[in-house]
Order: structure tokens, then C-alpha cells, then sequence
């Protein structure tokens, strides 16, 4: 962990940052919930279109899955041609939950990087539109993410959760709580929040700007947790989640970006997981932003990044 952990923004990030302060949006903080949550579907769904290649050409099929009412609803991904290096894989399902704070985000939102994620794994790829505050706060999404857990666990061979930012952090709490399953190989953690404390050195960094701030992450922990007991819950403080567990050492492939309050908890995490056993391999981008990562489609800087992301995934938990 030797290389630098913030340089200067890259180039097409820093464009994208003079666009957005230039469009002057209201930081979500004065916003409530339902504002914050149709601005952020317009914004997400209206950058699909710049996406290279077109979404509608990557060769994946998709579907919504049935409707069970003891689940949350769930879209899935299947690759069906050779765009892959011939993988199709239909034993594995990589379980994705969105990000979004634990408040935004839907399975259309989190569609550009489940279809991303399925042509370049050639997995079968289950998004999970888990339930989110402050209409249902905690538990109901770590209950939601363990729910659709223990589906794919009865429905496919090998298993492995992942997510962005809010989801980065349901999978991390999958993989503590269900790594003890044969069938869960691995875990693929985006700039997870880990720590409701934000007592890092980077969560007082960022307190300025377009791109995620500390008072983003009071609004969204805000909204998501019921009371100050929440916050030290072992589901939402996943260092203390690993207190008195015993070491289940699910793999991990861990993204961290330089430009992020959760820039530092996330790089302690991934020291936890290695010192817990888990075989790990971070990527670390001092030069992006929190967020990039689901705007890769547009971004070449993070769409390098995305690659190097699922190409060790695949390497790590083949």
C-alpha cells in the first residue's frame, strides 16, 4: 500500500466537475428525500445515453425475475454471445446492490453497470432493489441484502456479492454473515462505507464540492439509521461486524478512489480483510472520484479502472 492515496483529479473527472458546478444543483443535504431521490433517476438515467459502446449493443439479455413476495424484486443478466473470451458462466451470479446511500437508487439506475459488469464477467448478474429510507430504515436493506443472499445461494453453484458505495457495504455485510456457505466465493467492495463514525482524515477532507462530501454521508447515514444505537450496529459498522466473528475468508477484490470521504475507511477495511485471512486484491485510483465508478460508460479514465475491477475479479474468484 505503498502508492499514492489522492493525486490531481484526472482530466475527464475534472471536466465532469466543471460541468456540475456550473449546473449549480442543490447539494442533496437541503434536499428531502424524494427530491433528492427523482433528481438523482434523472441524472443517472439521462447520462445512458453517452455510454460507449451503447448499452443496447453489449450482448447480455435481461429480465426482471418474478415477483416473490418474501424477496426483494430483482433484474437479471445473462451474456450470450462469444464478447466474453467465451466465458459464460451460468453456475455464478455475481448479486449486485446499487449504491445511492442507502436512500437512492433503484435496479434502472444500477442497470449501465449490471450490464457493464455481465459482458465483461460473462457471470449471471442478479441486481437487488432492496428497500431504502427513509420509508424502511436499517436493518431492512441488510435484511433484504441477506434475503436475496440466501436465494442465490439455493440457486447457484458459486456466488458472489458485490455493490457500490452503499452496496459495497451490504455485500461486505453478506460476506461476514454468510461466508461460512460453500457457495459464496467472493466479494467485489466499490468505495464501501464501513465506518458511521466519519472520524477518518478523508471524511474530514471533503467537505466542499459536486462530488460526494462529508455532509452527504451525515444526510444519507441520517436518513438511513433510526437512532445513534444504529450506528454502532455490527451490520452498518462493519469493522466492529468482525468483532467476536469468527473469520470466514471470503476473497475480495476492493476499488478505492482518491477523491472520497470514504477514501480512508475503505483503504482499513481492505487491511481487515487481509488480516482476517481474506485473500484480497485492491485497486486503487488516486485520480478518481466517488461516484466514477458508475459513470465508467463516459469516463475513460474510470472505465480503465472498471476493467482492471473485473478482470481481477475474475482472476481472484475464477
Amino acid at each position: 500500500m505503498d502508492q499514492p492515496v489522492i493525486a490531481p483529479l484526472a482530466p475527464d473527472c475534472a471536466r465532469l466537475r466543471e460541468d456540475l458546478i456550473a449546473m449549480a444543483m442543490p447539494p442533496i443535504w437541503e434536499l428531502d428525500a424524494a427530491e433528492a431521490r427523482m433528481l438523482y433517476r434523472e441524472r443517472v438515467l439521462g447520462s445512458r445515453d453517452a455510454w460507449r459502446p451503447p448499452l443496447d449493443r453489449l450482448p447480455v439479455l435481461v429480465d426482471d425475475l418474478p415477483q416473490d413476495l418474501s424477496l426483494p424484486a430483482m433484474r437479471r443478466y445473462r451474456a450470450f454471445d462469444g464478447d466474453t473470451d467465451g466465458v459464460d458462466d451460468g453456475d455464478t451470479c455475481l448479486l449486485w446492490f446499487h449504491g445511492g446511500g442507502w436512500v437512492l437508487g433503484d435496479l434502472d439506475t444500477s442497470d449501465a453497470v449490471c450490464r457493464t459488469a455481465c459482458a465483461a464477467t460473462g457471470w449471471v448478474v442478479v441486481s437487488v432493489d432492496y428497500r431504502c429510507a427513509p420509508i424502511s430504515r436499517f436493518p431492512a436493506a441488510v435484511d433484504d441484502a441477506l434475503a436475496a443472499a440466501d436465494w442465490a445461494l439455493a440457486a447457484f453453484a458459486r456466488v458472489i456479492v458485490g455493490g457500490d458505495s452503499a452496496g459495497g457495504t451490504l455485500a461486505a455485510v453478506v460476506a461476514q454473515h454468510r461466508g461460512s456457505h460453500a457457495g459464496l466465493v467472493g466479494q467485489v467492495l466499490i468505495y464501501p462505507a464501513v465506518d458511521p463514525s466519519l472520524s477518518t482524515a478523508s471524511a474530514h477532507e471533503f467537505v466542499d464540492g459536486p462530488f460526494l462530501t462529508r455532509r452527504d454521508m451525515e444526510w444519507f447515514y441520517g436518513q438511513y439509521l433510526a437512532s445513534a444505537t444504529d450506528a454502532t450496529d455490527p451490520r452498518a459498522d462493519l469493522v466492529a461486524g468482525y468483532a467476536g466473528r469468527p473469520a470466514a475468508a471470503v476473497p475480495a477484490v476492493v476499488f478505492t478512489v482518491g477523491h472520497d470521504p470514504l477514501r480512508d475507511e475503505g483503504i482499513g477495511y481492505v487491511r481487515l480483510l487481509g488480516d482476517r485471512g481474506h485473500a484480497v486484491e485492491w485497486i486503487h485510483a488516486p485520480d478518481l472520484y466517488h461516484g466514477a465508478f458508475s459513470s465508467s460508460g463516459f469516463l475513460p479514465t474510470a472505465a480503465a479502472r472498471a476493467d482492471e475491477v473485473w478482470a481481477a475479479s475474475r482472476r481472484l474468484l475464477r
